[in-house]
């Protein structure tokens, strides 16, 4: 088993990175798991300081750990609208509850990183709640390419900034 008692509150989980000490009351439940992960409902979230890149560590199976990244990082136009049945399986109560992320997938090659925009995560920071949703339509696909995207976004909010300085008389 990965999951080893520590401090009151606290849970030891012995993963591929080493071991992590999280709060209890860190760890998410996911109530339909992940896609293709169904059997696993109890992750936590493990961000770094240092990285724009953070893990969704299964707290049940110390091998599963999905890389994740916030999608607006990639794509700052990037949007997800829940259905009324999403916001009742989530319990969010107010958009600032809501976290989002995209899972990454890493190829030997780094250069060919893509994210997952069309199944992202959403977490209830609040209540400790999460679900990966499929977003419906053509805006968005499974395999975006990471370093491309995030180009593509500096130049365009580059642009942007760049119109909404005034020229000088």
């Amino acid at each position: 088993m990965s999951v080893c008692e520590g401090e009151v509150g606290q849970v030891e989980l012995q993963t591929k990175f080493g071991t992590i000490t999280v709060d209890e009351d860190q760890i998410i439940h996911f109530p339909r798991g992940i896609l293709g992960f169904t059997d696993y409902h109890r992750y936590v979230l493990v961000e770094r300081e240092d990285s724009v890149f953070s893990f969704l560590q299964s707290v049940d199976e110390p091998g599963l750990s999905f890389v994740v990244i916030m999608p607006e990082l990639v794509r700052a136009d990037y949007e997800v609208e829940l259905s009324e049945e999403e916001i009742d399986l989530l319990q969010i109560s107010s958009p600032e509850d809501g976290k989002v992320f995209g899972i990454v997938t890493i190829p030997e090659n780094v250069a060919e990183m893509t994210v997952n925009l069309q199944a992202p995560v959403v977490i209830n920071t609040k209540e400790r709640l999460g679900a990966q949703l499929i977003i419906t339509g053509d805006k968005y696909h499974t395999r975006h390419n990471v370093i491309a995207e995030m180009h593509k976004n500096a130049y365009l909010l580059q642009k942007q900034g760049a119109e909404e300085i005034p020229e000088s008389v």
